[in-house]
């Protein structure tokens, strides 16, 4: 299944070698309540699915890139508290210097997005989103395997340049 994604093209992706994630307290960290195991579920898929990539883990203040996520619930001020803190600039999507793999690019409830914050401007370069597909019965092993398959289906399409 394609997902949308997004990107700044005038990022040099081909530079990232580390990545990291904001820590606990963080702007991004407080634009979302979600359960610490539900965080660690998403940022241990992340990581995983990076590592596999060849891509390797660093602390904040030497990382290439900055991995950020949020859940879609039924919230709309968290999305936009969420987009204040990766500074993700919807009305540039129009601009030339933003690709798109899909010209019907949306955000809709029970999705997943990631992106990728460029630690010097503290701007997001990459989006996608992806359905989780959650259901009630699903118990937390059902829950985690869903979270990998989006995970991993949205960060193999990191554009190498």
């Amino acid at each position: 299944m394609k997902n949308s994604v997004i990107y700044y093209n005038n990022f040099d992706f081909s530079q990232v070698k580390t990545y990291s994630f904001y820590r606990s307290g963080s702007v991004f960290f407080d634009s979302q309540n979600l359960p610490h195991a539900q965080r660690s579920s998403i940022e241990l898929a992340i990581e995983k699915s990076l590592d596999a990539q060849g891509f390797h883990y660093s602390e904040l203040d030497s990382a290439d890139i900055i991995v950020t996520y949020h859940l879609v619930k039924k919230q709309p001020k968290e999305y936009l508290n969420y987009n204040k803190a990766v500074l993700f600039c919807a009305p540039c999507l129009r601009a030339n210097a933003w690709q798109k793999n899909n010209i019907d690019w949306r955000v809709y409830q029970g999705g997943l997005i990631i992106d990728l914050v460029d630690p010097k401007r503290k701007r997001s370069v990459w989006r996608s989103i992806y359905p989780l597909q959650f259901k009630v019965k699903d118990n937390s092993q059902e829950l985690n395997e869903k979270v990998m398959a989006a995970v991993d289906n949205m960060l193999t399409q990191y554009p190498r340049k």
